[in-house]
């Protein structure tokens, strides 16, 4: 977890947000850590939700609204980076919209319209009518939220088969002749707030970054503290394709697994606990990718050494255990 707060560090660094660390299903050593974070900045803030289990992202998404009363509902995910400054606040973003999302995978194509209610990266419905939130790094209104929330029972959760989905939002469903096989966190929402004339807007924000895959399970083998190469593979190779409005392909899926177990490693190291991961693919544009994360990530951290919370927090990050 430690690894992660990398990316905490350069979001202070570059925006004047202000942020809550979620906990979720912490130990007692994690929780420490991030109350002690919390504490090294008036712009940060702790709330630890226990459980015996990980708590499924859209319920925690949820307990986090009903626990707040904030006009503006946000939430950015843990491996999401700042890399220029963003002058504009979260009120500014959202505009005269009533949702705001950015940070597309940083595997996926820039360019490229993403499809589809499965996967939390798609912006728009298969018939590209609906705008659709990402997981990642939104911005809701909260009174409209709200009462599209009070008025058909539903959450951020997933819903992966119509007999999920409370009667009045099935009726929605029914008479737009939407036809899914899952909705991903926050979908089912961005289809009511459109049908209640609701606008989402999706755009990239200069110097957000997000690496994806840096806290999956297939992680849990790997030894930091022990000599790593992370070597491409052929379903790494992303295929490429003239469209534009395209739905994630299995070598996105499988690029993102190589830059998360990438920056994985390499995180470790930049705080002092495990070896320099090395890299070995074909594909020039991954390596280019990942040298510039890189270079962003060390000029991070080095005018983060200029501020005296971000240096505390940055501290903390070398001296807590690995995990």
């Amino acid at each position: 977890m430690a690894y992660q707060s990398v990316a905490l560090i350069s979001l202070l660094l570059n925006s004047t947000f202000s942020f809550r660390l979620v906990g979720n299903s912490l130990c007692e050593e994690e929780a420490l850590l991030l109350e002690a974070i919390a504490n090294c900045s008036d712009r940060l803030d702790f709330i630890n939700f226990e459980s015996d289990s990980i708590i499924p992202h859209g319920t925690l998404l949820d307990l986090l609204f009903h626990s707040e009363e904030h006009p503006l509902f946000c939430f950015c995910d843990s491996d999401i980076f700042l890399f220029e400054a963003l002058a504009k606040s979260p009120a500014q973003l959202i505009g005269e919209h009533q949702v705001f999302s950015s940070a597309g995978r940083v595997e996926n194509d820039a360019a490229a319209v993403y499809t589809g209610f499965k996967g939390g990266a798609t912006t728009v419905s298969p018939d590209l009518k609906i705008p659709l939130a990402t997981s990642f790094f939104c911005i809701y209104k909260r009174n409209d939220l709200s009462a599209i929330i009070d008025k058909y029972k539903v959450g951020f959760e997933q819903y992966r088969d119509i007999k999920q989905v409370p009667p009045k939002a099935q009726k929605k469903l029914i008479d737009l002749a939407i036809d899914f096989t899952m909705f991903d966190t926050g979908k089912l929402l961005s289809v009511l707030l459109y049908c209640h004339g609701k606008k989402g807007h999706y755009q990239e924000v200069s110097g957000l970054i997000h690496i994806g895959g840096m806290s999956g399970r297939y992680l849990q083998h790997i030894r930091v503290d022990e000599a790593q190469i992370v070597v491409e593979k052929q379903s790494d190779v992303v295929i490429k394709s003239d469209s534009k409005v395209k739905q994630r392909s299995k070598s996105e899926m499988s690029l993102k697994k190589l830059y998360g177990k990438y920056f994985y490693i390499y995180l470790h190291h930049l705080i002092g606990k495990g070896v320099q991961p090395q890299l070995k693919v074909t594909d020039s544009s991954i390596s280019t990718t990942i040298r510039n994360i890189e270079k962003s990530i060390e000029r991070t951290v080095a005018e983060a050494q200029k501020v005296s919370d971000l240096r505390h927090i940055f501290n903390l990050l070398k001296e807590a255990p690995i995990k």
